[in-house]
């Protein structure tokens, strides 16, 4: 299995932890593969105000949201409609992975939970706590992002942003290696994303 289907289907089965953190004994565990609908690679739109830094562009996906992330990153997006249905969208370049996941409504009602209250909230539930190193602390970062930067089992670093939409909640997981990770130019970049 390829690392982008390891990503999604992992993030799938963890946020599913995350609607199901208030408890949901009709969850099976063991039903977690999902089947993947890839959509077509959209294009990216120029962004209104470049960084002084680099260029961002917006890349929109469908169902998902809309992205701000420097030209040139590889994009791909899909569903996964089992074990609960999710958009998720993946972004590639230079060594830098992004995997953004968006649960919406129906998500959480077939879960039979009720959506998280805020951001906070969210950040509680299991599925986002077991995705994270013990004693993780999600905070505000200086760009209004409600983050948490760690090191991964594999020496890259992560910044994980969690999101919330008018009705949905969702996550952006960036790894990159140490010798080009920037916390502050990542946390600039993931600031002007938008769930819908």
């Amino acid at each position: 299995m390829n690392r982008r289907k390891w990503i999604v289907l992992c993030l799938a089965g963890c946020l599913l932890l995350a609607l199901s953190a208030c408890g949901n004994p009709g969850a099976d565990a063991e039903n977690s593969g999902g089947t993947e609908e890839p959509t077509q690679t959209e294009e990216p739109a120029q962004a209104e105000e470049p960084t002084q830094q680099e260029t961002l562009v917006e890349y929109a996906v469908e169902g998902l949201g809309t992205f701000t992330l420097p030209e040139g990153f590889t994009q791909e997006a899909g569903e996964i409609a089992e074990p609960l249905p999710t958009t998720y969208a993946t972004f590639e370049k230079d060594g830098y992975y992004i995997q953004a996941n968006r649960f919406g409504t129906d998500a959480y009602e077939m879960a039979g939970v009720p959506l998280p209250t805020d951001l906070e909230d969210y950040s509680t539930r299991s599925g986002v706590q077991d995705s994270v190193p013990e004693g993780t602390v999600f905070d505000y970062d200086d760009y209004g992002n409600f983050a948490a930067q760690f090191i991964q089992e594999d020496g890259q670093l992560c910044y994980y942003v969690l999101l919330q939409g008018e009705e949905s909640f969702g996550s952006i997981y960036l790894t990159a290696p140490k010798d080009q990770f920037d916390a502050d130019t990542v946390a600039q970049w993931l600031s002007g994303s938008v769930l819908e």
